[in-house]
C-alpha cells in the first residue's frame, strides 16, 4: 500500500501535476486498490472533517488582512518609520527594509505579501542609494521570508492544526527565531553598505522622528492589536485574525483613504479566491495524511529512525524539508509533510514547538532557493526582473539563512527561550 501511495505522489510531483490532484489522486487510487468495497463519498468526508476545525478560520483573515493591506498605505507607513529609526545607520535603508518586513510579517503571516507591500516601495530608494540589483533583490526576498516566522505566521496555525500544538506557544517561537533571522539579515547589511561605502542617509531630527511616529501610528497599532490581544487572553488567534481583518479595512479605508468600496470588492474577490484555494490544498492533504496512516507510513519512518541520534533525525529533516521548500509552495509541505516528521520528532525526543519552528525556517529558506522558490517567481512578476538575474543576488543570504537554521537546530533555546520565559513552556 505504500509503495504505490508513495511512487504515485513523486511521480505527479516530478512532472508538475497541481498539488491539489498529487495530493488527492495518488490517495484515492490506493483506496480504490486495496479497499474496493469502500464507498469513494468517504474521501469527500474527509476532505470537509480536514477543514472543519475553529483554528483554520483564522487562515483566510488573516491573508484577507494582508491582501487589504498589500493594496493600501500601511506598508509605506511603515517604511517611512524604520527609515526614520535605523536609516542613519551604515547601511540604514538595507536595515530599515529588514525592520519594515519584519513589522509587516507581524500583521500579515504571508512571506509573499511583504515582496509586493514592501519590496515595491524600497526598490527604487535601495537601487538610487548605491545599493545593486543583486543586492537589493536579495534582500527584499529574503526580507519578506520573515513574515513566516513572526506572529501571526500562516505556516504555524496548519502546524497546530495538524499536531495539536498551542497557537500562541508557537507564535512566540517563531518570533524569536525570526528576530534572530532579522538580525542577522541587518548585519550583513551593515558589512555590505561599509565595504562598498554606501552614502549615509540623513539623521533624521526629533520633530521628524515624532512625525513619522505619529503618522504610522495606526499601522503599529494592528500588531499591537494582534498580539497584545492574544497574549493578553482578549482574544483567540481565530479571533485575532477577524479583527485584524476588520482593523485593516477600517485603516485603509476610514483614515487613510486608500481604498475605496470598489477596490475593496476587487480585493475580496482576488483573496478569496486565493483563499479557496488554499482550504482546497488543506482539505486535500487531509485525506493524504488520512491514507497515509492506513498505510502506516508514519509507523514505519519512526521504525527506520526511530533508534537513530537526535542529530541525525534533525539533519534528515532538514534536508526534507529544505528540499520540499525548493520545489512546492510552504503551506502544501506543512500539510504534506508534517504528518510524516513529527511521529519520528517525538520518538527522538524533539520538542514539538522546536520542531516547528525548524520546519517554518527551513521553508522560509526555500522559497528563496532555486529552481522554484516561490519568492522568486512572485518577484519576476512584480519587479519584471528576468529569474536568472534575481537568483545570483539570493546566495549570500541563503547562506545566512542556512547559518541561522544550523543554530537553530543545534541550540534549542534559540527557539525556546521566549516561550519558557512567557508561558513556563
Amino acid at each position: 500500500m505504500a509503495p504505490l501511495l508513495l511512487t504515485l505522489l513523486f511521480l505527479m510531483l516530478g512532472l508538475g501535476f497541481p498539488i491539489f490532484l498529487t495530493l488527492v489522486l495518488p490517495s484515492i487510487v490506493t483506496l480504490l486498490k486495496f479497499y474496493s468495497n469502500l464507498d469513494p463519498s468517504v474521501v469527500v468526508q474527509r476532505m470537509v472533517v480536514g477543514i472543519d476545525k475553529f483554528s483554520l478560520m483564522a487562515i483566510p483573515f488573516f491573508m484577507y488582512a494582508a491582501d487589504v493591506m498589500s493594496e493600501g498605505q500601511i506598508g509605506k507607513k511603515l517604511i517611512n518609520l524604520a527609515k526614520t529609526l535605523v536609516g542613519h545607520f551604515t547601511g540604514g535603508l538595507a536595515m530599515a527594509t529588514v525592520l519594515a518586513c519584519l513589522i509587516f510579517g507581524a500583521i500579515s503571516g504571508a512571506g509573499a505579501a511583504a515582496v509586493v507591500a514592501i519590496g515595491l516601495l524600497v526598490y527604487s530608494p535601495l537601487r538610487q542609494t548605491g545599493y545593486d540589483t543583486d543586492f537589493s533583490m536579495g534582500l527584499i526576498l529574503s526580507s519578506s521570508t520573515l513574515a513566516m516566522l513572526i506572529p501571526p505566521s500562516i505556516a504555524y496555525v496548519l502546524y497546530a492544526t495538524i499536531t495539536g500544538a498551542s497557537v500562541g506557544v508557537l507564535f512566540i517561537s517563531g518570533l524569536e527565531a525570526g528576530v534572530i533571522f532579522g538580525l542577522a539579515f541587518m548585519i550583513y547589511s551593515y558589512f555590505y553598505a561599509k565595504k562598498h561605502r554606501i552614502p549615509l542617509e540623513r539623521r533624521a531630527t526629533l520633530s521628524e522622528a515624532l512625525d513619522s511616529i505619529k503618522d504610522s501610528i495606526w499601522a503599529l497599532g494592528l500588531p499591537v492589536v494582534i498580539v497584545g490581544g492574544i497574549y493578553s487572553g482578549m482574544f483567540t488567534p481565530t479571533e485575532a485574525a477577524a479583527v485584524a481583518g476588520m482593523y485593516a479595512i477600517f485603516v485603509e479605508m476610514a483614515i487613510y483613504r486608500s481604498i475605496n468600496l470598489k477596490k475593496l470588492y476587487e480585493i475580496s474577490v482576488n483573496s478569496g479566491k486565493t483563499i479557496a484555494m488554499l482550504m482546497i490544498l488543506i482539505a486535500a492533504g487531509s485525506v493524504l495524511s488520512w491514507v497515509m496512516t492506513a498505510a502506516q507510513i508514519p509507523q514505519a519512518m519512526v521504525h527506520l529512525l526511530g533508534s537513530s541520534s537526535k542529530i541525525i533525525v534533525l539533519l534528515i529533516i532538514n534536508i526534507i524539508f529544505l528540499i520540499a521548500g525548493m520545489l512546492i509552495d510552504p503551506n502544501s509541505a506543512i500539510i504534506v509533510l508534517t504528518p510524516l516528521v513529527y511521529p519520528v520528532a517525538q520518538a527522538v525526543g524533539i520538542d514539538a514547538v522546536h520542531l516547528a519552528t525548524i520546519m517554518v525556517l527551513n521553508l522560509a529558506i526555500g522559497m528563496l532557493t532555486p529552481p522554484f522558490g516561490l519568492n522568486i517567481f512572485v518577484a519576476t512578476g512584480v519587479f519584471k526582473i528576468p529569474y536568472e538575474k534575481i537568483v545570483p543576488g539570493l546566495i549570500p543570504f541563503i547562506i545566512i539563512g542556512l547559518v541561522v537554521l544550523l543554530i537553530v537546530t543545534y541550540v534549542p533555546d534559540t527557539a525556546l527561550w521566549l516561550p519558557r520565559v512567557l508561558y513556563g513552556y
